[in-house]
């Protein structure tokens, strides 16, 4: 039983599908900060109309982004903000748009996502 559910989160996202998730990801992040980083995937957890995302935001040069002249600039001169982004996703129609999101997370902020959302859970491990 264990096996199945291990093959359903391990497929890959198709191409066309991932590009779009980074896409909504852009900017959803864009429309918060006003820049539209670079995003390192980490995790891309996939199983149905699901998306769980963890991704490290870079500048262009592949530093981690700065927050500067953003709405978290003090958060981050603070140490209260990280340089990751995560977020769910669900199909729609044929693109994905952000259920939820946490930008600049520094605690586990989707701990209930799957519960809140009706998200399978093995998209988040």
């Amino acid at each position: 039983m264990i096996l199945p559910l291990v093959a359903a989160v391990a497929a890959e996202v198709a191409p066309a599908d991932r590009a779009a998730i980074l896409d909504a990801a852009h900017h959803a992040i864009a429309r918060r900060i006003g820049k539209t980083p670079r995003l390192l995937v980490r995790t891309l957890g996939h199983q149905g109309e699901w998306v769980f995302l963890i991704a490290t935001m870079q500048d262009k040069a592949g530093r981690p982004i700065s927050y500067a002249g953003t709405p978290l600039a003090s958060a981050e001169a603070e140490g209260m903000v990280s340089k990751d982004y995560v977020a769910l996703f669900r199909r729609a129609g044929t693109g994905w748009r952000v259920v939820e999101e946490a930008l600049g997370p520094t605690d586990v902020a989707w701990a209930d996502w799957a519960e809140k959302h009706g998200a399978p859970k093995a998209i988040f491990g």
